[in-house]
């Protein structure tokens, strides 16, 4: 007897959905289902949440900055929801950004897959300054205030670093395979650090551009990274975030996800992770437990920022939202715990391709 049990994704016999598979179907009836959710108090937005930064001015604590799939960045009031300000001139989803602060004056650094940069005022909304160098999207961004220079990440593998002040570029950093999906630098603004899609993170000299770390052990993309009281945190599409020893240049931690890592933000004992599948998980770093999980986001949570007790997280569900993270609120729900994996360094192979899998799929994501 012949088994006729079908073999892949199964695709949908509804007139209103050929080319969708069951499971896309499935997925799509559980997000619409879930838009009625209002956990975490939602800001609607016009477009996907790409990106978001608080202002870092005293008497505007209540206002934060976003980029936008819909080619614009916005000042938003996080009490009222309001949109204040709207910053327009890429021509293409907005997918970084930064606050970069000179006399007194506060500036917005925006970068677009649209491969540029530009620096708004503020107050005046205006562009400043058009930064062109790269030759593909960019997509991570990082200010060194001692110094006023601008880093820029890009799917072209290449690093820029730019005079805040003149406009100049200064430096081309070369080392990675693939594109640069996050940028930070460590507390003294000595080193520069670069999460890659080739798999790895590098260490640089930020004055000179000189690699003089590798760091090896996520076995596919790395989306972000945070630096942490001398630790660095990263966030990976292997799912799973790690946690690295600067000195030995070795993860000695790993907290294991069902899905893609985005983001992640470092709180005291706790790290918080955003996923592809649409929950805000909470571990505590001593035991590496999770002891919380925060859930409203109906599709991928793509950045969070916190201030005080208080997280804000935006998605690809054009929204943002905000959460408690109080002592009290942050331990009421404790199942579904997740116990530390030891991590084991492996090397990968890197895909010789234009676009890995996941690259591909994000940006059929923001062009939705």
């Amino acid at each position: 007897m012949t088994d006729k049990t079908p073999v892949g994704p199964q695709i949908g016999n509804s007139a209103d959905h050929f080319f969708q598979s069951d499971s896309d179907l499935v997925t799509q009836e559980r997000r619409t289902a879930k838009r009625e959710n209002k956990a975490g108090d939602p800001i609607e937005c016009t477009s996907k949440v790409l990106c978001l930064v608080l202002s870092e001015k005293a008497e505007e604590s209540e206002y934060a900055y976003i980029g936008e799939s819909g080619f614009i960045a916005k000042r938003i009031n996080l009490l009222t929801g309001k949109t204040t300000k709207v910053f327009k001139g890429h021509t293409g989803p907005v997918t970084c950004l930064g606050l970069w602060y000179k006399d007194n004056d506060e500036y917005l650094i925006t970068g677009s897959w649209d491969k540029t940069l530009i620096k708004w005022n503020t107050k005046t909304k205006e562009s400043i300054h058009t930064f062109v160098a790269h030759t593909d999207f960019v997509k991570s961004l990082a200010i060194s205030h001692f110094a006023s220079i601008l880093y820029s990440g890009s799917s072209d593998n290449f690093i820029y670093s730019w005079n805040l002040v003149t406009g100049e570029q200064l430096q081309k950093f070369k080392g990675h395979s693939r594109g640069i999906e996050d940028l930070a630098l460590d507390e003294t603004e000595t080193f520069l650090f670069s999460a890659s899609s080739d798999g790895y993170i590098r260490k640089w000299n930020a004055n000179t551009g000189e690699c003089s770390h590798v760091f090896k052990g996520h076995l596919t993309s790395v989306y972000a990274l945070k630096i942490f009281n001398e630790e660095m945190w990263t966030a990976s599409a292997d799912k799973t975030v790690k946690r690295w020893d600067l000195e030995t240049g070795e993860p000695d931690t790993t907290l294991a996800h069902p899905d893609f890592v985005k983001c992640l933000v470092v709180i005291g004992p706790y790290v918080i992770t955003g996923s592809r599948d649409e929950n805000i998980r909470i571990f505590e770093i001593g035991n590496g437990d999770m002891i919380n999980k925060f859930e409203g986001h109906f599709d991928e949570v793509a950045c969070m920022a916190v201030r005080g007790i208080t997280l804000y997280t935006g998605s690809l569900d054009c929204t943002i939202r905000k959460w408690s993270i109080a002592e009290e609120d942050i331990r009421t729900k404790t199942e579904n715990k997740k116990s530390l994996q030891k991590s084991i360094p492996i090397k990968k192979e890197v895909n010789s391709s234009l676009l890995t899998e996941e690259e591909e799929r994000e940006l059929a994501e923001l062009m939705e």
